[in-house]
């Protein structure tokens, strides 16, 4: 990454957790910059992303395709979709055995594990956690720093 400054200050259960961003690969008119990411907790490297578009509708492009992510070291990958139904609407996260959804209710979103057992409920940026690990602080810090909430949020609420 050429710079260091952090592109955001998350508080997290486990302590601060500090967003690095930065430009990977050139500028693409009307598609936006893809950019690496880094979630920085306590001086370690707990979340990086390679190919994560612009906060927002540009992350959300990036996640149909898919991006790379290491998880606590672990190679993985996050994809998310947007539909007009809530069960269509997710973000997904797998990194080896690890895998953390979250998806769409009203009147607030909720994470679960590949078990079905529910870790967290969000609502924006307010989160409640069952269990605060560094591996669902991590997700929860890619979807507020991102913007995924607009990948879970129904595309009828943006036409009224």
């Amino acid at each position: 990454m050429t710079s260091r400054r952090p592109a955001a200050e998350l508080d997290s259960p486990l302590g601060r957790i500090t967003v690095f961003r930065g430009p990977i690969g050139a500028y693409v008119p009307l598609g936006g910059s893809t950019e690496r990411w880094e979630f920085v907790l306590d001086g370690s490297e707990i979340l990086s992303v390679d190919g994560m578009g612009t906060p927002g509708y540009g992350a959300r492009g990036q996640l149909k395709r898919g991006v790379d992510v290491s998880l606590l070291g672990v190679k993985g990958r996050v994809t998310g979709r947007r539909s007009l139904g809530p069960r269509g609407r997710f973000v997904r996260l797998e990194a080896g055995g690890t895998v953390f959804v979250a998806g769409a209710r009203l009147p607030r979103d909720y994470v679960v594990d590949s078990s079905g057992t529910e870790l967290a409920d969000f609502n924006g940026t307010d989160w409640r956690f069952r269990a605060a690990e560094p591996g669902i602080v991590a997700f929860a810090a890619l979807i507020v720093a991102a913007d995924l909430g607009v990948t879970l949020m129904s595309p009828l609420l943006e036409i009224f």
